[in-house]
């Protein structure tokens, strides 16, 4: 009896929710919002981030891990303006809408892209993520290190408890945002 080993993709797929950031269009295909691309996706395919896919005409969306979690100086993201001194808890998942030779964080951003890169996911809740983040001094919450704008949706699910407890939050973007995507995280992020 042969058992398949599941690939990095179809484990991801398991990790998923159904986005806000979308439009539905004729024959099953969909616009999505998170980033300047605003990929068209028809059924069973991906977005260029590799992250958000189509399935059934629903768009597909991370939820419910991390690719890389740790708690930094808040100027490492670098805002030497607000807070200074104190702790960022960053978090990133997985994916990006570009593909740069030159990434810093290559090995969360470009894992779907070249096998070489390989950070696999750990599922957590944010109730488990603010808790950490209060646990261990942090007074700010940073989506970074992939590309925060392909995970908006998760983000903000976090965002909004860590909000409630008291922690400021923020993005560190390459910037390709959409009108869409900015509306919909400006609630909810600080800095």
């Amino acid at each position: 009896m042969t058992t398949e080993t599941p690939t990095l993709k179809n484990v991801l797929e398991t990790y998923t929710k159904e986005g806000e950031l979308y439009e539905r269009l004729e024959n099953g295909r969909l616009r999505c919002f998170a980033c300047g691309h605003r990929c068209v996706v028809f059924d069973g395919l991906d977005g260029i981030c590799r992250v958000r896919f189509n399935r059934g005409g629903r768009l597909l969306v991370p939820h419910g891990y991390v690719g890389a979690l740790q708690l930094d100086p808040v100027e490492k993201k670098p805002f030497f303006h607000a807070l200074p001194g104190s702790l960022a808890m960053s978090f990133g998942m997985l994916g990006c809408d570009f593909h740069c030779a030159y990434c810093q964080n290559w090995v969360t951003s470009q894992t779907l892209r070249d096998p070489d890169a390989v950070a696999p996911p750990h599922r957590l809740t944010p109730e488990q993520f603010v808790g950490l983040s209060l646990e261990h001094g942090a007074r700010i919450v940073t989506s970074t290190y992939n590309e925060p704008l392909i995970t908006s949706e998760w983000a903000v699910e976090i965002f909004k408890l860590a909000r409630a407890q008291g922690l400021k939050t923020s993005y560190v973007s390459n910037g390709n945002g959409t009108p869409e995507v900015l509306e919909y995280i400006r609630p909810w992020v600080d800095l």
